[in-house]
């Protein structure tokens, strides 16, 4: 089937957006033996997009670390999922210095995340 054919129903970010639980949820996460805060702002049931700030730069914070998160919903006992960060993009902002924007992939869930990611969407 073509790109254009008239039977594709449904773009690739509708598509997408289907499949993510889009809010905020607040996280705590290690890499490389240091712990960090942030905020999860979609989840899906492979991956993630996470968002950190921090006055200074975090080398760490690179395609292929590997991340182990401690998520949270309100309501809800807190999970841990390992990831590994596929994509990052940084921001430079006056107030909160830098601000990391990651992508990740999940590569172990913790058996309560099929239940947890229910809740939230």
């Amino acid at each position: 089937m073509k790109k254009n054919d008239s039977k594709v129903d449904l773009s690739f970010e509708k598509r997408r957006s289907l499949r993510r639980a889009a809010g905020a949820w607040n996280t705590a996460f290690v890499c490389n033996g240091t712990c960090y805060s942030g905020i999860i702002e979609n989840m899906s049931d492979h991956g993630m997009h996470v968002i950190a700030a921090s006055k200074e730069s975090v080398s760490s914070f690179v395609p292929e670390a590997v991340l182990e998160l401690k998520c949270s919903a309100p309501g809800e006992e807190p999970i841990m999922l390992y990831g590994e960060v596929r994509w990052v993009h940084i921001n430079k902002t006056p107030i909160l210095g830098l601000t990391y924007r990651m992508g990740m992939e999940i590569l172990q869930q913790s058996p309560e995340y099929g239940q947890y990611l229910a809740v939230v969407k």
